[in-house]
C-alpha cells in the first residue's frame, strides 16, 4: 500500500506525536461533497489521507460514536485530529473559567482516544489584561497538571496548543513553542495563516515560511509529525489578525506554493489540514501543489 499506509506510532521530541508514513492533506471537518456517513469513503476516493474532527462547540460525551467513526477512519486509511472548543482560555483571571478550559481539554482527549485520533489542537486562550509572559506562565502550569492527569489515566494524547491569529489570544509561535518545550505530550499546531495574520502579513515568500521552519526545528529538534494548518486569511482594517479565511488563490495570502517548495526540499512528513471554506477541495489544491514539486524534484 502507497496512499493508504497507516502511520507508526512513536516519541520523536517531548511530545506523543506520529511518525507519518508521508505527508498527509485533508480538511477541517467532515468533507462537503457527500453525507457524513460517507465521508471516509469519499476521503479515500479523492486521495486525502486525514481529516480534523471539529469539536469546536462541545465535545462529544457518548464515546461509543466516536469509536465507530474511528474504525470506519482507520478502515479508510484517514488519520483523524480533533480540534477542542474555542471556549478554552488557560489564562483567564477567573478561576472557574481555567478549571472548566481544562476539563473541555481532558475531555477532548478522551474523545480523541476513543476515536483513535492522534493529536488535539486547541487554541490556548486570551492574554486577558495579563503581562504576556505571566499569560503563558499560567496556560504551562494549567497543561502540565493536565498531562500529570493523562498520565494517571495512561491516555497518551498529544496536546496541540495552535498558533493564533490575533495579538490579543494567547498563542504566538514563540509561546507555543514554550509550551511544547516545558510540558510533555505537547506538540504544537502550526498555522500559517493565523502567525501571518498576527504579524501583520508577515509571510511574502519561500524565505519567510524558512524563518519559521528554522525556528521550529531549531526549538523542538525535528519538523517532522507536526500538524499543521493552512488557509489563505483577510486581515483586519488595522493590519494586525485575521478578520476571515478565503480559499487558496484567493489573492490575500500567505502562498502555499512557497511552503510546499520548503516541504519538498526538507523532506518533512505532516498532516496539513485545510482551514478554507472549501475544506477538501483546497486539501487537495494543495496536495497537487505538493505532488507536482516532488515530481519535479524527482527527475
Amino acid at each position: 500500500m502507497d496512499e493508504l499506509d497507516l502511520c507508526l506510532l512513536s516519541a520523536p521530541y517531548m511530545g506523543v506525536n506520529v511518525r507519518l508514513d508521508r505527508t498527509r492533506f485533508g480538511p477541517a471537518g467532515f468533507p462537503m461533497g457527500c453525507p457524513k456517513e460517507k465521508a471516509f469513503e469519499y476521503l479515500q476516493k479523492l486521495g486525502l489521507g486525514a481529516m480534523e474532527y471539529q469539536a469546536v462547540r462541545r465535545v462529544p460525551t457518548k464515546l461509543d460514536p466516536l469509536k465507530e467513526i474511528g474504525k470506519e477512519a482507520k478502515e479508510r486509511g484517514i488519520i483523524l485530529t480533533l480540534h477542542a472548543p474555542y471556549a478554552i482560555n488557560l489564562a483567564s483571571k477567573e478561576r472557574e473559567k481555567v478549571f472548566k478550559s481544562i476539563e473541555r481539554l481532558y475531555l477532548s482527549a478522551k474523545a480523541a482516544e476513543a476515536m483513535g485520533a492522534t493529536h488535539v489542537t486547541f487554541h490556548p486562550g486570551y492574554y486577558s489584561e495579563r503581562e504576556p509572559e505571566e499569560a503563558l506562565k499560567l496556560a504551562i502550569k494549567a497543561l502540565d497538571d493536565l498531562v500529570r492527569r493523562l498520565k494517571d489515566e495512561n491516555l497518551r494524547i498529544e496536546l496541540g496548543p495552535e498558533t493564533t491569529g490575533k495579538p490579543s489570544q494567547l498563542g504566538s509561535l514563540d509561546e507555543v513553542l514554550r509550551m511544547a518545550e516545558e510540558v510533555d505530550f505537547v506538540s504544537p499546531t502550526i498555522d500559517f495563516a493565523h502567525i501571518h495574520a498576527r504579524e501583520g502579513g508577515s509571510i511574502r515568500g519561500r524565505e519567510d515560511y524558512a524563518r519559521i521552519l528554522d525556528k521550529v526545528e531549531g526549538r523542538l529538534g525535528s519538523l517532522n509529525g507536526l500538524v499543521v494548518h493552512f488557509t489563505e486569511v483577510e486581515l483586519t482594517a488595522s493590519g494586525k489578525g485575521e478578520k476571515m479565511h478565503h480559499e487558496l488563490g484567493s489573492g490575500y495570502g500567505p502562498d502555499f506554493k512557497p511552503l510546499a517548495i520548503e516541504m519538498v526540499e526538507r523532506g518533512v512528513k505532516w498532516l496539513v489540514i485545510s482551514e478554507s471554506p472549501l475544506l477538501e477541495e483546497d486539501s487537495l489544491k494543495m496536495k497537487r501543489i505538493y505532488m507536482g514539486i516532488r515530481k519535479r524534484r524527482t527527475k
